[in-house]
């Protein structure tokens, strides 16, 4: 072809025209952009379309819901702000059926918090679940429920009620249900009651306390009882009014509203360690629809105050002397005038306590009566106690020993506990003290500590060893505890040169016997043993086997088999540590060649 017509046939269009427009670089950008454009515009309107949905069914559900509740019920709770301790009140319950149709099954529930009632029940009954039957279109119900609080005042309690039914377009599967609650503060109770008594008194001085009570509600109350609760070391003496059970209870009856005070004075004493504290406690119950509810609390708390002539003992110039079998036990009681007047005629008392007491071996310059156990120092025996200055002291003194053995007779006969209680006494009385003596008290209490034992010996004897000739031997290991539980025992021993461990143990305890084959120890670990074990019971056991090979530099002489054998525990009465040992053990017949 010749060259001027392959250069025509070069400029011939690639393609026929269409009458559309060509897509040159240009146009190809503007129809990009509004693609671009247009896609903008699409997930704008896409955006829009959702939030004004979301708008949609919001508003729906509000309209929705203000339906159901315009057309529902009207469900409200109503009940006074504050109530009194033991004055019932009403918790109001109002119900209103808007629906153009009966409502189904009504129900109300209730659980009461707690230190509430419901005043017209049971005292223990804690729920109420009541049902109404329907509830005819546009028509309502009311409902009362009395409660009575009588928990702590200055607290706030919070009642909520549950109301539930069927609506009449939704079917009978479609239970709806509602819930309210109402807040009632409480305030003091509605009987008010007081305990007048001094903050401090003296050991055997008689005291008073003044008991006041008042109703200061709106309300009568019946059935009303006043009981006090009296420390078990309270002596009580008389009182203004006579009580209607025993010394501690009044029956007082009706107590009309806004009534006058009514009182009462219990006298009495205590005897008790000084500087300790204690409470008379007092309670106002009152009756309503046959039940009786708790209205009204108080306690007055006492002080014993340090006497005018102060008292304390010590052993062995120790507080907490921890005392064993055989011990030598020296006592000193001593004793202070703390007033600023001088006690004449002083007497002193004390009364030894404890099985554990060897009473044969007692040494004292006061006179004992073995018939209480009881050893008395006065001017006859002790001239110093004719008087006892203002801010003297001084003190007297006894000394005994414990038993040589326990009196362990069966299982209970264990922790054994020596006990001293003193008394110092004048007719003397400073003009402070409002008693008939001065008087003052202090007392001791010493533990025993327990006793563990071990014996190690030999189960069955055989015939003499001879040189080189193995030879079986049974060791038996046997353990006896005394008065007080142990725990954590541990008992070691060593075999000897020429002696072989076999592995045949048996024991009768919870117990882990084992053997250490480089050092030759046998070690037996017990959790614990509980006291008169081998003394009452059994004791606890433990039997191995060994083997012993004398040699030839043993001839004539026992062969040595096992090392001594030590034993520890810990005693959990006496929280110390307990050891005992056995001694070592041989062959007992010489080795024979």
């Amino acid at each position: 072809m010749p060259l001027e017509e392959l250069e025509k046939e070069e400029k011939i269009p690639s393609s026929p025209k269409t009458g559309w427009l060509e897509e040159t670089p240009e146009t190809e950008k503007k129809t990009s952009g509004f693609l671009a454009r247009f896609s903008q515009m699409s997930r704008r309107l896409f955006w829009i379309l959702i939030v004004g949905i979301l708008i949609l069914m919001a508003i729906g559900g509000f309209y929705f819901y203000q339906y159901l509740t315009a057309r529902d019920i009207v469900f409200s709770l109503k009940a006074p702000a504050n109530a009194m301790l033991g004055v019932p009140f009403d918790i109001e319950i109002n119900i209103q059926n808007n629906f153009d149709n009966s409502l189904k099954d009504i129900k109300l529930s209730m659980i009461l918090p707690e230190g509430t009632a419901f005043a017209a029940e049971s005292a223990e009954k804690r729920t109420l679940n009541r049902s109404f039957g329907d509830l005819d279109k546009k028509s309502g119900l009311q409902e009362k429920i009395p409660l009575i609080i009588f928990g702590n005042e200055q607290s706030l309690k919070k009642f909520e009620i549950a109301v539930s039914y069927f609506p009449p377009t939704m079917g009978p599967k479609a239970r709806f249900e509602q819930v309210k609650s109402v807040e009632v503060a409480v305030e003091e109770p509605g009987i008010k009651l007081d305990l007048i008594a001094p903050q401090k008194v003296l050991n055997n001085e008689d005291f008073e306390i003044e008991v006041q009570y008042q109703n200061v509600s709106d309300i009568d109350f019946s059935g009303v009882e006043l009981e006090l609760d009296y420390p078990k070391f309270f002596t009580f003496k008389n009182t203004t009014v006579n009580p209607s059970a025993g010394n501690n209870v009044w029956k007082i009856g009706d107590l009309a509203k806004n009534s006058d005070k009514g009182s009462l004075v219990i006298k009495g004493s205590v005897i008790s360690a000084e500087k300790s504290f204690f409470e008379i406690k007092g309670s106002l119950k009152a009756e309503f629809f046959g039940q009786k509810y708790l209205i009204s609390k108080k306690a007055a708390g006492l002080n014993i105050a340090q006497s005018p002539l102060a008292l304390n003992i010590t052993l062995n110039d120790q507080l907490n002397y921890l005392a064993s079998l055989n011990s030598d036990l020296k006592y000193k009681i001593n004793f202070r005038n703390n007033s600023d007047v001088g006690l004449n005629d002083v007497v002193i008392k004390a009364k030894l306590t404890g099985e554990m007491f060897n009473f044969q071996n007692l040494r004292t310059p006061g006179f004992f009566n073995s018939k209480d156990n009881t050893i008395i120092w006065n001017v006859a025996n002790t001239p110093g106690l004719r008087l006892v200055a203002p801010g003297s002291e001084g003190f007297v003194e006894f000394e005994i020993e414990t038993k040589e053995a326990y009196p362990i007779k069966r299982v209970s006969d264990k922790n054994f506990v020596l006990k001293v209680e003193a008394e110092i006494s004048s007719p003397t009385v400073p003009y402070y003290v409002a008693s008939e003596k001065t008087i003052g008290l202090a007392d001791l209490k010493t533990k025993v500590g327990g006793k563990i034992t071990i014996n190690s010996f030999i189960d069955k004897r055989i015939i003499a060893p001879k040189v080189n000739t193995p030879a079986n031997f049974t060791i038996r290991w046997t353990i006896t505890n005394y008065s007080t539980d142990v725990k954590n025992i541990e008992v070691r021993a060593f075999l000897q040169s020429g002696v072989r461990w076999t592995g045949q143990t048996q024991t009768n305890a919870t117990s882990t016997l084992a053997y250490n084959e480089r050092t030759q120890e046998i070690t037996w670990l017990i959790d614990r043993i509980p006291a008169t074990k081998g003394i009452i019971s059994k004791a606890v056991e433990a039997v191995f086997q060994i083997e012993a090979t004398p040699n030839i530099t043993q001839v004539g002489q026992p062969m040595p088999l096992l090392s001594e054998t030590a034993m520890k525990g810990f005693d959990e009465f006496g929280n110390l540590e307990l050891t005992d040992s056995a001694k070592p053990l041989t062959t007992g017949l010489p080795v024979i060649p």
